[in-house]
């Protein structure tokens, strides 16, 4: 028996290590031992009605905008999301709040009795599900973890399907290029299920097409956002807003009451969505984001500089299995850059990140061995009006003092 929400998650990361706390090691592609473990507690998921999205770049975005939209029309939804920043339960919630340390427990004493060979992921997603049936959520809107034809959460039949843009990411996992990883992500696409994509590139837009086509899945590209509501939003919020909404018409339902920039403000309330282009309540011209590769990175970038912000410190810190290539696209953009380790042993360290930008000219390079200190060098180096950018990692996120408030119970 656990004796409490500590020693559950312990447990939890032990046995069934995540790809979050490991990495490759703790990454089992496949479907058979989800259907089995859904099996055994009664296949929950077969009285939910799904929302799956997957996607490289805005997919967590995309997936708040929807849980808000959703709610804002008076349904119970389930959101179900990875990785958390500060605690575990911030993967499963209902309507915005998480689900209680009690049922964390008591669902994983019950996978115990089991004794079998299922990853985090797996038990993490079987948990959700069971939850969100006992919550009778009327949509569940379902994030993939990974990918999205053997990610875990594939064995679900939604209503609707959602790809967002594609970018490099987990390319040892889903490819060396684009196409390779858009043919993962198209995976979740379904026999005659509808179909939206943010992509706007043709030659990835014809990987989505032909893969619906063979399934008989009516498919719509929402490349552009005419909607005079998502004019306000953040450039690279407006793409991930119109999914949610051209979302909602597609299952039939009004949008005339939903305000998308009210939304966006709104999102972290609603949903408990965090860490993209947050600012901080302690230091003007501050913001965390979670951008993980170029492309996202490039849409931070622009997206501050239609704040105004013209000259930027980027606080940076990555796991050890991204490459950092990318950061020399952005040398003109940047001021300065201060480097930290994080507290996941994932973590690149201080001296790989020394070694790992050296060749990269980059203008100034700081160090720090954690995010606080970091964020400690460039407030103190700033000149007036340079703004701070501190991003990289939703893991790097998790150690800042500040976010850790802003998520504390």
């Amino acid at each position: 028996m656990l004796d409490n929400y500590s020693s559950t998650l312990t447990w939890l990361f032990q046995q069934f290590p995540s790809y979050q706390q490991l990495g490759a090691a703790a990454y089992k592609p496949g479907l058979d031992n989800t259907r089995k473990l859904l099996a055994s507690l009664g296949n929950p998921e077969n009285s939910l009605r799904f929302i799956h999205v997957a996607g490289t770049n805005g997919k967590g975005s995309t997936c708040a905008f929807m849980a808000s939209f959703l709610q804002q029309s008076d349904y119970r939804v389930g959101l179900f999301t990875s990785p958390h920043l500060i605690d575990f339960r911030e993967r499963i919630r209902v309507n915005g709040k998480p689900i209680s340390k009690e049922s964390v427990v008591a669902f994983t004493e019950k996978i115990q009795t089991q004794k079998a060979d299922y990853s985090f992921f797996e038990i993490t997603l079987a948990m959700a599900l069971v939850h969100f049936q006992q919550e009778s959520c009327g949509f569940v809107v379902l994030e993939t973890g990974m990918g999205g034809r053997l990610d875990a959460t594939n064995v679900v039949t939604p209503l609707l399907s959602i790809i967002t843009q594609i970018g490099l990411d987990h390319q040892v996992f889903l490819g060396e290029t684009l196409p390779e990883i858009a043919a993962e992500k198209a995976g979740i696409i379904k026999a005659r299920i509808p179909v939206l994509c943010g992509e706007e590139r043709i030659t990835l837009q014809t990987i989505f097409q032909s893969r619906a086509q063979a399934l008989e899945a009516p498919i719509q590209f929402v490349t552009q956002s005419h909607d005079a509501s998502t004019q306000l939003l953040p450039t690279y919020q407006r793409k991930n807003a119109a999914l949610a909404l051209e979302a909602m018409k597609t299952l039939g339902l009004s949008i005339q009451h939903l305000n998308p920039f009210i939304t966006w403000q709104n999102l972290f309330v609603e949903t408990g969505f965090l860490g993209r282009l947050t600012p901080s309540k302690h230091h003007l011209q501050v913001w965390y984001d979670a951008a993980h590769n170029a492309e996202g990175l490039q849409a931070t970038m622009q997206a501050l500089e239609g704040f105004g912000v013209r000259e930027l410190i980027v606080v940076f810190g990555a796991s050890n299995d991204k490459p950092l290539a990318h950061l020399a696209k952005f040398r003109y953009q940047v001021a300065a850059w201060v480097f930290s380790a994080f507290s996941n042993p994932r973590s690149y360290r201080v001296d790989e990140l020394t070694t790992q930008t050296e060749g990269l000219n980059l203008p100034q390079r700081y160090f720090a061995p954690e995010v606080n200190e970091a964020l400690e060098m460039a407030l103190t180096m700033r000149k007036e009006n340079q703004g701070i950018l501190v991003t990289g990692s939703f893991f790097l996120l998790s150690d800042c003092q500040e976010i850790r408030e802003l998520l504390q119970p």
